[in-house]
């Protein structure tokens, strides 16, 4: 179930950026997605975040998280389009306790920092790197409905790069969240803001839900310079909403 009133007195400010009539904050009114947050080495995650203020959520004394996220944005003020994010959960400046999102519970919001952004419209493109520095590029994204399943396949120049394929469990309430996420441009740590709406989701830990195939492409590459392995959860969601609004913060990095 979709919130009637999600976007009820949120300013919703048309703006033009370069040739794109857009609105502030942009709103995404019909999101189907799948999540999995992925168990990867610390040293890993180090290895791929820009700027030691940036801390990896510690799990465990040598582990963190990688997230990986589909989405099928059905309906959207840029039109719709498809995405896959690759993001590290983070704390800036000071490091999480060991065990934060297994025993202790992790921040009440996550930011996030985005390595891999691909999307399907130029248009989706070039907001996201003119406006917030993620890095974005144009891929071949295809979501399929499979019947029980949905599967999400991203390729670059005619080669795979990331295959997910995700069982539709059935839902539960998931409450509202709010995300910040969190890229690198010129020497600055830029962060936005994401808030998704309540919905129905399936969530489960079990590895048999859900499953990822690398390609053989150089980006697949990077991919697996993440070392990550088991999953730790996974959650579908076949219908949600979304207002991501631009950065509202930059740290020197």
């Amino acid at each position: 179930m979709l919130e009637s009133d999600f976007f009820q007195e949120v300013e919703h400010t048309p703006v033009t950026w370069d040739s794109f009539d857009v609105h502030v904050p942009l709103f995404y009114r019909d999101i189907e997605m799948m999540s999995i947050t992925l168990m990867a080495p610390l040293d890993a995650l180090r290895a791929a975040l820009p700027s030691k203020r940036l801390y990896p959520y510690k799990l465990t004394p040598w582990h963190g998280a990688v997230s990986l996220t589909t989405y099928a944005y059905k309906d959207c003020d840029i039109g719709p389009y498809n995405e896959v994010g690759i993001s590290i959960p983070v704390t800036l400046d000071k490091p999480t306790p060991v065990f934060t999102g297994i025993v202790r519970r992790p921040p009440a919001i996550t930011k996030g920092f985005v390595t891999h952004l691909p999307v399907t419209t130029e248009v989706a493109r070039k907001l996201g790197v003119d406006l917030a520095g993620y890095p974005k590029i144009i891929a071949d994204i295809q979501c399929k409905d499979e019947g029980e399943w949905l599967t999400c396949t991203w390729k670059s120049d005619g080669r795979l790069v990331l295959s997910v394929r995700g069982r539709k469990l059935s839902g539960k309430k998931v409450p509202r969240s709010l995300f910040h996420p969190m890229t690198f441009r010129d020497g600055y740590l830029l962060r936005s803001e994401l808030v998704m709406s309540a919905c129905q989701a399936g969530v489960s830990s079990r590895a048999a839900d859900v499953s990822i195939t690398l390609g053989d492409h150089t980006l697949a590459e990077e991919l697996r310079s993440l070392k990550w392995g088991r999953t730790l959860n996974y959650v579908y969601c076949p219908s949600r909403q979304a207002s991501l609004m631009p950065v509202s913060e930059s740290y020197k990095a």
